[in-house]
């Protein structure tokens, strides 16, 4: 029996429609878990049915969660990673963390404003979202009512390493006060952001995370025997990189000879030049200086000309192939390129 087709993340938004449709006075709970692969998903979820969800490009955060729960692909809804060109048009570039402006995307509906036309309560348990306070925030959760007060991986907006138990202890009280507070009435979706992201970026795919994803596979087999649905997603994967000084060095003296300025993040960066038409040349003299395992990409490649999101990003696309790229000197893992352990993340189901 063949596996059935891969889902994209744009089909993520339909496929939670479905699901709240075909269960009709039942609460509907979302684990929202930035940063968890297919693999190690598989492995932790034995009672779930789980399915492979490849992400958008680039493998970011902005990208994929807007992506998720608006149905848009990056193209229309215009959130490129985490550094852009300002969507006002002025000069400069912005971070998605920090951009307050009201034109960052034209996503309107999304999975919240779903809910209320099927009659539920739309619920978004911030988490380690809570700090966040931006226009992709206000997007992201459009239609749903905020509820404050958790964190999980993060405390006022820094990684903080807590134990495995006492995380999930924290998931399992944020999600179960929630439906009792507000899931009396009529049915709930409740859809909670977890930022394992924050833990694998520095310890990877390890026992913590097993242990976390293992007890959130009970919990939801729990809630789901109590007549609750749960689905759990992620944005993307993340694959073992460090920093690389020589890189950094090297793209400051070619910036500074050949003028450029750096957007992106992670393991896909773009680059701005600063002559018009200067991007064949700068893309040539790239090729002849960067490693092996650095790719040189035109923009058109991988955001389609004419888009939305094309007009932020620049011409010319650095993506990391290798384990040695540009990233934060305290992270072992990163993510934004085309691996499969990027790409390939869990849409799980316990009925």
């Amino acid at each position: 029996m063949h596996p059935p087709p891969p889902l994209s993340l744009t089909d993520f938004r339909g496929r939670l429609d479905r699901v709240m449709a075909e269960n009709a006075g039942r609460h509907v709970v979302v684990l929202a878990l930035d940063g968890v692969n297919l693999a190690t998903a598989r492995r932790c979820w034995p009672s779930a049915d789980v399915r492979l969800m490849r992400a958008v490009s680039p493998t970011t955060s902005s990208a994929c969660w807007l992506s998720a729960l608006t149905g848009l692909p990056v193209a229309d809804h215009a959130v490129p990673g985490f550094v852009f060109t300002a969507p006002s048009g002025g000069p400069g570039l912005v971070t998605f963390l920090d951009y307050q402006g009201t034109d960052l995307t034209p996503a309107a509906d999304n999975v919240f404003s779903d809910a209320a036309r099927h009659g539920r309560t739309p619920l978004a348990v911030l988490g380690d979202m809570e700090h966040y306070g931006s226009a992709w925030r206000d997007a992201l959760l459009a239609h749903a009512t905020p509820v404050p007060g958790n964190s999980f991986y993060t405390e006022d907006g820094a990684y903080r390493r807590r134990p495995a138990a006492e995380v999930v202890t924290r998931i399992r009280t944020a999600v179960e006060e929630t439906l009792g507070r507000h899931g009396t009435s009529r049915p709930c979706l409740l859809w909670c952001f977890v930022e394992v992201d924050q833990h694998v970026h520095r310890h990877g795919y390890d026992t913590h995370t097993t242990e976390v994803l293992t007890a959130l596979g009970e919990f939801a087999a729990s809630l789901a025997a109590r007549d609750a649905v749960v689905v759990a997603h992620a944005d993307h994967g993340l694959v073992p990189t460090v920093h690389d000084p020589a890189l950094s060095d090297l793209l400051d003296h070619m910036g500074r000879r050949y003028g450029f300025t750096m957007g992106g993040a992670g393991r896909m960066r773009w680059l701005y030049p600063d002559r018009p038409g200067g991007h064949a040349e700068l893309s040539a003299r790239l090729r002849e200086a960067l490693p092996g395992d650095v790719r040189v990409l035109p923009a058109d490649r991988v955001f389609p000309a004419g888009s939305a999101a094309r007009a932020r990003v620049g011409d010319v696309l650095l993506v990391a192939e290798g384990e040695k790229f540009l990233t934060d000197p305290a992270y072992r893992y990163d993510h934004g390129s085309f691996a499969p352990e990027e790409t390939d993340t869990p849409f799980a189901v316990w009925r």
